[in-house]
């Protein structure tokens, strides 16, 4: 199974400027239209605001972001109580709701090329689960499959934590979750969290949490169409 190398990858922020950051690839969501070439987005890890100094914390801004950098542009997507844009500290009104999600210009590098990774089927990944791992702990991964808007796209991201049942629970189910996560609609990308509720190997439900512009809260519910919508468990060798 070929996959983005969410093991090994990386994205460089800021990229030709004094000062410059890493991070790992929390996800990587592809979409494609009528069997049109992929178009791909990454997203960085949670950064927050701070200088680059001896007093990294003194930074007037109180807040977490993310970088997303998308088919559409590099966006910043950011929230807590004390909102500052990209132009700095020095701007005298920051809209809460453009510093919240916003366009921008740094130049970001993202580097995570294909990789082999062995799937794992449900009933795989629920002995693992339910074996509490005996025959050695994988990192678990998904593929989450699904189509909205006349876009077919695919989520690439770890699974953060799985719902199982006990040995002794006749229900047969995985409910893994994931986040944070890109998610887009109608040309508009979103920090969110992501859901699938499998029953018997068959996707159930589908589901993103996301993040209120004004807010900042994830109070949003996007239930998905589950029809032909897929689920693949994965693990990197």
């Amino acid at each position: 199974m070929l996959t983005p190398d969410l093991k090994d990858g990386f994205i460089i922020l800021n990229r030709t400027f004094a000062n410059r950051w890493w991070t790992g690839v929390e996800c990587a969501l592809a979409r494609t239209r009528n069997g049109e070439a992929e178009q791909w987005s990454y997203l960085s890890h949670e950064c927050r605001a701070e200088l680059v100094n001896d007093d990294p914390f003194g930074h007037p801004g109180i807040y977490e972001y993310v970088a997303a950098k998308t088919w559409a542009g590099n966006l910043a997507m950011r929230a807590g109580p004390g909102l500052v844009g990209v132009g700095g500290p020095g701007e005298a009104e920051v809209d809460a709701g453009i510093a919240a999600h916003e366009w921008i210009d740094m130049p970001i590098e993202v580097t995570c090329a294909a990789r082999e990774a062995k799937e794992r089927s449900f009933d795989d990944v629920l002995g693992m689960l339910r074996s509490e791992f005996s025959g050695g702990h994988d990192k678990l991964h998904m593929a989450v499959g699904y189509r909205q808007g006349g876009h077919d796209y695919t989520l690439f991201t770890p699974c953060r934590y799985i719902n199982f049942p006990d040995p002794g629970v006749e229900r047969i189910y995985l409910q893994p979750i994931s986040g944070l996560v890109l998610y887009e609609k109608d040309g508009r990308f979103h920090a969110s969290y992501v859901v699938i509720y499998i029953e018997q190997g068959q996707v159930q439900a589908l589901q993103f949490r996301t993040r209120h512009v004004q807010t900042h809260v994830f109070s949003e519910v996007e239930r998905i169409d589950v029809s032909g919508a897929t689920c693949r468990f994965f693990v990197y060798e």
